[in-house]
């Protein structure tokens, strides 16, 4: 049977020696290397603000605060990603709604969408498969 690779981390000596760095200060996180790292994103991508988070997962959970995602809410998403894009979703007491893929980008299906949203639908989280 052949596998899909889930990833591959891409890590230099740079990113090394910065993370020796980070594990030799008094600031595992929360630190001033987070506030850089929040600073040169916003700088990159002309945001107003940045929050760095542990992981996305938690970004998608801040993001459906954010939505105010709330019991009896609907957000409309793919199965066919990791679990985190209908958990968020969850974890706010919101109910999640899968659609079908298109086989060629194997990416939510618009039509398909629009014939899933409703007066409950609140939020669409589009997921961009395997990056």
């Amino acid at each position: 049977m052949r596998i899909i690779p889930y990833g591959h981390q891409w890590v230099d000596e740079n990113d090394i020696r910065e993370i020796i760095k980070v594990l030799k200060s008094d600031w595992l996180t929360q630190g001033p290397k987070i506030k850089e790292f929040e600073d040169a994103l916003c700088k990159y991508t002309g945001a107003k603000y940045g929050v760095a988070v542990s992981s996305g997962t938690a970004a998608l959970h801040i993001a459906c605060l954010a939505a105010r995602i709330k019991p009896g809410d609907e957000v409309v998403t793919s199965p066919i990603t990791f679990v985190a894009s209908a958990n968020c979703v969850l974890y706010c007491g919101g109910k999640p709604v899968f659609v079908d893929i298109q086989k060629d980008t194997v990416n939510i299906d618009p039509e398909e969408v629009k014939k899933k949203i409703n007066s409950n639908t609140k939020a669409i989280i589009p997921v961009h498969f395997a990056g």
